[in-house]
């Protein structure tokens, strides 16, 4: 890698820096002016909040992490279309089929734990 190459990438780097940097600044802006001006309108602080957050979110999408999130954003939505729900009848019947059997294992629970309460009191013989 040379000279130049080099100056590049500590160019690209140190304008990262910045452009995070503004993209915090606005946003402890958009809170400090939220939480000391609460009298304003809210349809007015709503606004605003929606134009510096817009401004963030541009700011960002053109660092290097930036555009790798937007790109996960992005492929995660695109895996998201390609999953097949089920549909209401089988929703339905795994719902029923769960019901039952926490229903069966709630019943041997109860019987397993009056077995137990009547065998302990058998041993210590404390007979309840």
């Amino acid at each position: 890698m040379n000279i130049i190459e080099f100056k590049k990438n500590i160019n690209k780097y140190i304008t990262d820096i910045v452009k995070w940097f503004i993209s915090t600044i606005l946003l402890v802006i958009i809170l400090v002016l939220n939480y000391n001006y609460p009298n304003i309108n809210l349809s007015i602080r709503l606004i605003l909040l929606f134009f510096i957050l817009t401004l963030i979110i541009f700011i960002i999408s053109f660092t290097k992490k930036g555009k790798k999130l937007f790109s996960f954003i992005y492929n995660a939505r695109m895996e998201a279309r390609k999953v097949i729900w089920p549909s209401y009848k089988d929703t339905w019947n795994t719902s029923l089929i769960i019901i039952l059997i926490i229903t069966i294992i709630s019943i041997i629970f109860c019987i397993l734990d009056n077995f137990l309460i009547y065998l302990i009191s058998f041993l210590t013989g404390t007979r309840l």
